[in-house]
Formats: C-alpha cells, structure tokens, sequence
C-alpha cells in the first residue's frame, strides 16, 4: 500500500513538472509603459497585433487543436485615453460589457484586481461554446480579456485566469 502511494505521488509530481515545463514566458511590449509578462502554454500559437507602436496591443492565443482561444489587450493611462482604473471603474465597465452580450444576468466574479463573467450559450463562434470575459489590474495596467473554448476545453477558461493572476507588469 505504502509503495502504491509513493507511485502516484512521484506520478503526480512528475505531471505537474511535465505541465509547468510545457509553458513559455511570453512579453508584450506595451510601448512607453513597459511589457505584460505572463506564462502562456508552450504549444499555444502567439499573435501580438496593433495599428501603431504607440497603441495597445491586442493578443490572440490559439490552442493547438483549434478549441480553445484567449483575447488580450493590455492598455495603460495615455494623454489620449485612460482605461478603467480603479475597481468601480472596472466593475461599471465589465457589467457593461456583460449587459451588451446579453449576459446581464450572469454574476460578476471576483479576481485579483477585478472582475469577469461566464457568457450564456450562444454568444460564441463556432466552434467555442464557452465564453468568459473581464478586465483586471496588473501593475499600471488595464487587461481586458476574453476566453472561448469548446466544452472539451472548459478547463482553459480557470487557466487563464490562473495566468492572469500571476502576471507582472515591467515597468519601462
């Protein structure tokens, strides 16, 4: 029994080691304010996109299979805009957001610095079927963001949050 034990703890070690060393560092320039830094899985396709240098970048991650995506845009206090920044402000913008999809109804829920929703069915392209969305502080940061997967990949959705909760904002 003892030795039964020992085998699924070292299992269950190695998998979690297995699971930590499939991620990558990813950076994301965020011109005069610095960078978003956040752990991003290892197999996942990155595209950082923007009109200008000097804008916000929107960050698209594609899970490999094609079932899961993530939506996110860092944007900082500019002379031209200032993005929700204190946790009214955040929650008046997700509860928006949420009332604009049809989510109305749906609890906003707490995360360290801010706040999302779970969409009701319907709300996504195919071939997701689930859709979260919120907004949090990291550092000097605003991040909204957007997670759709199929229900095969329902557990992508707490991931991102996990990722999000322990990203950094480097300071230029």
């Amino acid at each position: 029994m003892q030795l039964r034990l020992f085998a699924i703890g070292l299992a269950m070690m190695v998998a979690g080691t297995c699971a930590e060393a499939g991620d990558r560092a990813l950076s994301v320039p965020c011109a005069e304010a610095g960078a978003l830094e956040l752990s991003v899985p290892d197999d996942w396709a990155v595209d950082i996109r923007r009109h200008d240098p000097r804008m916000p970048p929107t960050v698209t991650l594609a899970a490999p299979d094609g079932l899961a995506q993530w939506v996110l845009t860092p944007v900082w206090k500019a002379a031209d805009r200032k993005p929700p920044s204190t946790p009214a402000e955040i929650r008046s913008r997700v509860q928006r957001t949420a009332e604009t999809l049809g989510a109305g109804a749906s609890p906003l829920r707490e995360l360290p610095g801010g706040l999302y929703f779970d969409g009701a069915a319907g709300q996504t392209p195919d071939p997701y079927t689930r859709l979260r969305q919120g907004m949090l502080k990291v550092g000097e940061l605003t991040v909204s963001f957007t997670a759709m997967s199929a229900d095969t990949r329902a557990a992508d959705q707490d991931q991102l949050l996990n990722r999000l909760g322990t990203a950094v904002h480097r300071a230029p």
